[in-house]
């Protein structure tokens, strides 16, 4: 079975994500897993068919612990996560499953660093994991994967990344861990797929940043936050 997943910890990110659920509902019938440490759920939620909760007795600020051992919660055989500021605007986003056949991960690439680290937070997480570039950096609101043993490894290994690297941000060990990894098999998304997109894209299946500004110049109103 396929299905999709969020992380939804705190008020504003939980009403973030019952509102661009809500409008995503419209391009797939597919099920919905959301992580969350909220009881008293926004009430747009119940504009979601299909989609169950589990609840973490946990602080806001543990979302990326849950986040980076997200695969331990999926009922899923294949999962696709997106952020909880991120919408499906358009119909497709069950073909993209279809590419996680045979794979372990499916990563959104951004770009790649060979000469220098231009973000300070990405050399002190990479310092303290002791990674150093040439290094390929991805994004972490769309992330795919299966239930394979090297994707299990690879998320154990991001979440000690992760707490290794000091920081709030899973970005920076979710690149550690990548180049780390030997035998995963990645398929990567680059954006002219038109599968996710985090600049303003409406061919893009999956586009990210639901409610920056540029979001009022076309987003119905009724799923405004």
């Amino acid at each position: 079975m396929n299905g999709l997943i969020g992380v939804a910890f705190g008020e504003k990110f939980d009403c973030m994500a019952a509102h661009a659920f809500a409008y995503s509902r419209q391009y797939t019938d597919l099920p919905i897993t959301i992580l969350t440490n909220i009881k008293d759920r926004c009430a747009k939620w119940k504009d979601v068919n299909n989609v169950n909760f589990i609840f973490f007795p946990c602080m806001t600020i543990d979302n990326r612990k849950i986040k980076t051992t997200m695969i331990e919660y999926s009922p899923y055989d294949k999962t696709i996560y997106i952020d909880a500021d991120s919408i499906i605007q358009r119909k497709g986003i069950e073909k993209v499953f279809d590419k996680l056949d045979g794979a372990d991960i499916m990563l959104n690439i951004y770009g790649r660093w060979f000469d220098r680290i231009p973000l300070s937070y990405y050399r002190y997480a990479m310092h303290r994991i002791r990674e150093t570039i040439p290094i390929a950096i991805y994004y972490g609101a769309f992330i795919g994967f299966t239930k394979s043993d090297k994707a299990k490894d690879f998320f154990k290994r991001w979440n000690a990344n992760w707490k290794l690297s000091g920081i709030p941000r899973e970005m920076p060990a979710l690149a550690c861990t990548v180049k780390k990894s030997s035998g995963l098999k990645l398929i990567q998304c680059n954006g002219k797929d038109n599968v996710f997109s985090w600049k303003k894209n409406t061919s893009a299946i999956i586009q990210h940043e639901y409610g920056a500004s540029y979001w009022r110049e076309f987003f119905p109103k009724g799923y405004m936050v």
